[in-house]
This record gives structure tokens, C-alpha cells and sequence, in this order.
């Protein structure tokens, strides 16, 4: 059989290379995440869980290589359903399939470390690689304290799952050095675009500046051929902590600008988060301007922003338990009817041997529904 496909091309190398050292591979689960969503009304509660897993095979230093594996399923429901029962029309069965948790690959990536004997990394990727402006680079390269904010990802956003502000996605090199700093790392990425498909080529370059009391994380991208004059995002991070009072976290960008189009708000991407520390709680403010196209796409959010704010008592980096009181202000200028919505969630977080728990309610003050005015949550996250 002949692979034409670049992504399984780059899959084959790896595990060919990865064959010649066996004996060094470690293998891990660097992400695992179920979350359990239900509505509680008069009608009996339906249960649906999505779940996220990774499995990385890697060759340790040496030889630079990691491949991962893994599921991502919005409803494990399915896992144990018969085909049969979702066979009637093909948007049934497109469904079944969609959800089913068979392991498939993910991405994997080989490492030239140290080129020509300078601070310089030379990476051959496929699949998916670095997440721009989450924040989540800091604590994992320099060894910082967490800076990126909780109101992200499957949790608060489901359609989406807002995550940083651009994910690289494709077949390609990338080239990383820190110029003999411990405090900044540069990468440069070239590929082929892996949300367009094949004969769409990406370039992205980015930076992070990791300080004492700032860091900061900025990038800017382009794609060809695309739309008449190519496609192009660029943003930043910003992260302040002054001291022990408080903290003020930033993320602004443009995920996808077409020059050949008018340039509006529905573009932007911005998040704003003051954090002021009031021990035991700590009050954060959370402002977010949905974006209207987000990894290469346009998204269901056109138009919508979001004030949430949340009362928080314990410190997660530190406490066991904690918890609070969060409630949210939402506006969708899309909407025909109802663009204002409000809502309340206590919640109750808690780390046990390596799991983070979530157990939240959330509750639909309005617009105003019995029925549909209750949702339970339940948030499991493993960190290995």
C-alpha cells in the first residue's frame, strides 16, 4: 500500500525511527479529562460525558521523538451503543461514528536538539503542536507559577473550546533557540496547514519573555494561497503579578484577518482578567470578546461577549480544597431574541492524588426556564 497522505508519511518515519531505540521510550498519559454535563429538571436527567485522552510514546532526551495517541469524544455515550441504532439516516450514523473512542493519532514530532552545537532545536512535527498565548508554556519551559486564566476550554465554552489563541496544526519544521537566555525562547514554524488541507502552507513565528513579575508571549502568521491576498492572525499575552495583592492577566489577538475583507470587531479576540487578592477569597474579573473565526474557522460565537466574575475562597497552587461563586453576563448580538443572558455556578474544586475534581451548578437566572434552568457539572482532570 502506498501512503500519500504527508501526516501518515510523517507517522511511519517516526515509528521507524522510534524502533531503533526502544529500549529508551517511556510512555505516558500527558492529558486525560472527563467531563459530565446534566440536566436537572422535572424530566429524568440525561447524562453526557465527553472525554479527552492522550497516550504519548516518547524516546526520552535523546532522541528528541514523541508520538501520541488518543480519543476525543463530546459524548461517551456512544462507546457502548449499537451502530445499528444510528444506521436510519447518514446524520445518525456521522454521529455514531464521531463519537467513537477509538485510539488515533494525534501528532507526533522528532527532535534534533543542540544544532551545529548552538542553543537551537530543530523539530520535524505532524499533527497538532504548540497552543499560541495560552499560557500554559510558561509554567511547562520556565518552570513559573500558573498564569493562564480558568475561564477556558470544554468547560465554559462547549461549542468552541476557546484554548490560547491560535493551535498549530500540520506537517512541518519548526525551529527554536533561546539565544543563550533563561528567560526567552523564540520558534519559528513553517507547514502545511492542517485545519485547510493540502496545498495550503502556514508560517508562524512567536515569542515568549519570561521575567519575575511579567511574562509575555506574542506571535504573528500567515497563510497561502488563501482568499485573494492570503490569510493572517497575530496576538499576545500579557501577565502581570506586582506582588501578593494581585494579578492581571491579557490575551488580544486577531485569530484570522482576510485583507481582502472589511476588518471588524467580529475578528478580534480579546480577554481581559484582573485578579485582586483578598485572603482567604480572591475576586476575579473575567472580560472576553468572543471571537467570529477561530482556527481557521468561523465560529457559532460571532458576536457575542461575556462579563464573569468569580468569587473564589482557597488557592488551588496550595489548598486541597476550594471553591466559590461565579456568575456570568452574557450578550449575543446574533440572537433574534433574548441577547442577554445571566448565570449563576457554585462550584467546589479539589485535588486528590493527581486528579483535579469540578463539581459545579449552573444555574439560568435568565432568560427564565424551569425546566431548562438547572445544569449539574462534573469535571474530572488527571495530571500525571
Amino acid at each position: 500500500m502506498i501512503i500519500t497522505n504527508k501526516r501518515y508519511s510523517g507517522v511511519l518515519i517516526f515509528i521507524i525511527l522510534l524502533s531503533f531505540h526502544l529500549n529508551a521510550a517511556d510512555l505516558t498519559i500527558p492529558k486525560m479529562e472527563l467531563i459530565t454535563r446534566s440536566d436537572i429538571g422535572p424530566s429524568t436527567p440525561v447524562l453526557l460525558t465527553r472525554g479527552k485522552v492522550d497516550l504519548k510514546i516518547g524516546g526520552g532526551y535523546k532522541l528528541g521523538g514523541s508520538l501520541i495517541l488518543g480519543f476525543d469524544s463530546a459524548d461517551l455515550g456512544y462507546s457502548n451503543a449499537d451502530i445499528t441504532d444510528y444506521d436510519d439516516t447518514s446524520e445518525n450514523l456521522a454521529t455514531y461514528l464521531s463519537n467513537q473512542t477509538y485510539l488515533q493519532f494525534q501528532s507526533a514530532q522528532v527532535t534534533i536538539r543542540d544544532l551545529f552545537s548552538t542553543p537551537t532545536d530543530l523539530t520535524y512535527f505532524t499533527g497538532i503542536s504548540d497552543v499560541l498565548c495560552s499560557g500554559d508554556d510558561f509554567p511547562d519551559i520556565f518552570g513559573s507559577v500558573p498564569v493562564s486564566t480558568r475561564y477556558r476550554g470544554y468547560l465554559y465554552f462547549p461549542d468552541n473550546e476557546f484554548d490560547g489563541i491560535h493551535t498549530i496544526n500540520g506537517t512541518g519544521l519548526k525551529l527554536s533557540t533561546t539565544f543563550g537566555s533563561e528567560r526567552i525562547i523564540s520558534s519559528a514554524f513553517i507547514y502545511e496547514d492542517g485545519y485547510l488541507g493540502n496545498g495550503y502552507f502556514s508560517s508562524d513565528i512567536r515569542t515568549l519573555f519570561n521575567f519575575d513579575k511579567i511574562k509575555m508571549e506574542s506571535f504573528i502568521g500567515a497563510t497561502f494561497p488563501a482568499s485573494s491576498y492570503g490569510l493572517y492572525r497575530g496576538g499576545m499575552l500579557f501577565y502581570y503579578n506586582p506582588g501578593t495583592k494581585g494579578e492581571f492577566f491579557a490575551q488580544i489577538g486577531v485569530p484570522q484577518w482576510n485583507p481582502a475583507e472589511n476588518f471588524t470587531i467580529e475578528r478580534m479576540f480579546f480577554l481581559f482578567e484582573p485578579r485582586i487578592k483578598m485572603n482567604p477569597v480572591t475576586i476575579i474579573l473575567t472580560l472576553f470578546w468572543h471571537p467570529g473565526y477561530y482556527l481557521q474557522e468561523t465560529t457559532s460565537d460571532m458576536g457575542s461577549a461575556d462579563v464573569h466574575i468569580n468569587f473564589m475562597i482557597g488557592e488551588p497552587e496550595i489548598s486541597t480544597f476550594s471553591g466559590g461563586l461565579e456568575g456570568s453576563v452574557t450578550f449575543d448580538s446574533s440572537a433574534v431574541s433574548n441577547q442577554f443572558g445571566v448565570k449563576v455556578s457554585p462550584y467546589l474544586s479539589a485535588i486528590t492524588s493527581g486528579v483535579i475534581w469540578n463539581i459545579m451548578l449552573n444555574t439560568e437566572l435568565f432568560p427564565y426556564s424551569l425546566s431548562d434552568m438547572f445544569e449539574g457539572v462534573i469535571s474530572v482532570k488527571a495530571e500525571f
